[in-house]
């Protein structure tokens, strides 16, 4: 399943276009899928807009005419402000002899006692191109609509008046029963508050080749995406075979930071963890994680400090001294190895994103949306789907951005991570999850790969431990990940067999 901000699905019917598909064509494909969810009723009201969405609605007013129905074609413009596959079907809805009425405010209350004898009404007002609440007639006849109507509403690819990207109301929005959605999931139906207005989501794809990656839409990585990437542990492997990691992490301030990662380093699978890092932490750490050998960090690297290792990671809990500053400057410089940079790393990279340039590597970040915020500068209500995916393309990055449903980029290919919940809210997360994304670094994967699946081990690993507690905590976390992991591969070969 896909998953389409606004910009990312106008962009998607523009390809369609440039295709050489008419719009008069896609509309009647749109209406052949909305067709399968909506002739269980005998008498409809189709509300339509002037825009393609409406066009959508009129389409299918039409096919369910054809099929004996009772329809009734409610518009709200003359012909001199609709679309051209609005008019082409409003004509054709004339010519089939469908009863149409212009809403007017002055006939409101008579047009609403008309509306209400439906046994269904079809929002088709507006798609997902709204950036503003409904007004003048449009916003009288939701809000009458929400008050008198007590049958369904099937709302055509979004709601009216919900925002398509956020998934929040506007002052006046449809509350439909059902939404059929077409081609992709709008990436406001993640926020769990938009049911209240889309009911029931149906998501339904035209019948067409499937130009989803061609654009950029982002995938819904859930178990049928992630498990395929899980390699077996080899018969005959060792530590050696499973990598070894560095992780320049931690600081006197902030030592747990640094034992978290380099734990779930560890409970990852990777064969051999080194910390490095000040002699205060490595004090701590031979206590919290025996397993991890540790390295003193000195005043500066050189290249060959870093020969020794398939994977890096740098940041948690590293401070943002002037060493620190060197340190990141000295990773990106002087190291050739795939490479995590998280949590004060980050803050460091946000002052001299040159850094990036010429590395010919997998580099991921890790940013949770406030340091995102510093990385790239936007404001709330931008399309964050596409500042994602075009940030990660400028610079040649992997971008990890963390939050309910983790957006996980890297300009070509883009997923939505199907795991997590909120009772992870809580401090040393983010070190946990780069600890792991490491782990499979080290242990050979793809930095794309190493991301999706990551991602999805520590979501998966908190919802199971979510299901009896009201938070979960990092180290309960990690400790967790062996048999996470066990379980995701078992399920895996179940599906196979």
């Amino acid at each position: 399943m896909y998953i389409g901000s606004q910009k990312l699905m106008k962009a998607y019917d523009q390809y369609l276009l440039d295709q050489g598909y008419s719009i008069i064509e896609l509309v009647d494909k749109a209406s052949d899928c909305l067709l399968k969810h909506t002739t269980s009723y005998e008498y409809y009201s189709f509300l339509c807009g002037p825009g393609n969405n409406g066009a959508d609605g009129l389409s299918l007013a039409l096919k369910l005419k054809a099929l004996g129905k009772k329809v009734n074609v409610y518009i709200f413009e003359d012909q001199n402000h609709l679309s051209i596959a609005n008019r082409y079907y409003l004509e054709q809805c004339d010519m089939a002899n469908i009863s149409l009425t212009l809403l007017e405010s002055e006939r409101i209350d008579d047009i609403m006692t008309m509306i209400v004898k439906s046994d269904v009404v079809i929002d088709a007002m507006f798609g997902f191109g709204l950036n503003s609440s409904p007004r003048g007639i449009y916003q009288m006849v939701i809000d009458e609509l929400n008050r008198l109507y007590e049958r369904d509403i099937i709302a055509i690819d979004i709601p009216t008046g919900l925002d398509c990207d956020s998934g929040k109301p506007y002052q006046s929005v449809i509350c439909a029963t059902q939404t059929i959605t077409l081609t992709a999931l709008k990436n406001g139906y993640l926020n769990p508050d938009s049911v209240f207005f889309t009911g029931k989501v149906i998501v339904e794809e035209l019948d067409i080749e499937d130009v989803s990656d061609e654009v950029g839409l982002y995938c819904l990585a859930d178990e049928k995406i992630v498990l395929p990437l899980l390699k077996e542990r080899k018969f005959d492997g060792h530590k050696g075979t499973y990598g070894r990691v560095g992780l320049i992490t931690g600081c006197l301030e902030y030592k747990g930071a640094a034992l978290l990662s380099a734990k779930s380093c560890v409970y990852s699978g990777s064969g051999i963890v080194s910390v490095i890092t000040q002699q205060q932490v490595i004090d701590a750490l031979s206590i919290y994680c025996p397993e991890a050998t540790a390295v003193v960090r000195p005043p500066c690297f050189r290249k060959e400090d870093f020969f020794k290792y398939q994977a890096l990671l740098i940041g948690c809990g590293l401070g943002q001294s002037i060493d620190s500053y060197r340190y990141v400057i000295d990773v990106l410089s002087l190291s050739k190895q795939p490479l995590v940079i998280d949590a004060d790393a980050l803050t460091i990279l946000s002052t001299n994103l040159d850094l990036l340039k010429n590395q010919e590597r997998d580099i991921i970040l890790t940013p949770h949306m406030g340091e995102f915020k510093r990385l790239c500068d936007f404001c709330d209500q931008d399309d964050i789907l596409s500042i994602a995916k075009d940030f990660a393309s400028q610079h040649h990055i992997i971008l990890v951005l963390k939050g309910p449903y983790t957006m996980i980029t890297d300009g070509h290919e883009s997923y939505r991570i199907k795991a997590g919940n909120k009772a992870m809210a809580s401090g040393g997360m983010g070190d946990t999850l780069a600890g792991i994304i490491t782990s499979l670094l080290g242990q050979g994967y793809l930095g794309i790969q190493a991301a999706v699946l990551g991602v999805y081990i520590h979501g998966y690993t908190g919802d199971q431990l979510a299901k009896n507690a009201y938070t979960v905590i990092p180290s309960q976390l990690i400790e967790e990940i062996p048999h996470s992991m066990d379980k995701l591969i078992k399920k895996r070969d179940n599906i196979r067999h």
